[in-house]
């Protein structure tokens, strides 16, 4: 299976989720491919670089990331971007970009899942309503 993670699943592996951390360790060891937007890169080296211990938390942050395929954002997942961010905006529903980039990318790259703790800005983009689910939702399964 290809499953997406949002920064929000990084984030809580950082902080020591040993629940969120030992599924991503299982869906490895299962053989799925674990992807990641470029955009959830660059959130979270922002929020490694403004720590204190920024060169400790940077290099946790690129060991973490070793063990997932990223995807960078190209001119076709740009144009997937505005089309979606378009519609929602045309429909009274702004997501913020990063957010409306990383299912950009999620789309094109055809993924199974999105794991995300932040489900609200997922769910309302057309096509990812039932595939972007929580941790606790996936384990359900």
């Amino acid at each position: 299976m290809k499953i997406f993670i949002d920064t929000s699943i990084v984030v809580d592996i950082e902080r020591g989720n040993e629940e969120t951390d030992n599924l991503l360790q299982h869906l490895i060891l299962t053989n799925n491919t674990i992807l990641v937007s470029t955009v959830v890169t660059s959130e979270v080296f922002t929020g490694t670089y403004l720590r204190q211990d920024y060169k400790k938390a940077t290099k946790k942050a690129k060991e973490l990331f070793s063990c997932f395929h990223i995807i960078p954002l190209d001119m076709e997942i740009a144009e997937i971007t505005g089309k979606i961010s378009a519609y929602l905006i045309a429909n009274g529903i702004p997501v913020e970009y990063q957010d409306v980039a990383i299912a950009a990318t999620f789309v094109r790259e055809r993924g199974d899942w999105l794991l995300t703790k932040n489900k609200k800005h997922f769910t309302i983009i057309p096509g990812l309503e039932k595939v972007a689910i929580s941790p606790a939702e996936f384990k359900k399964t």
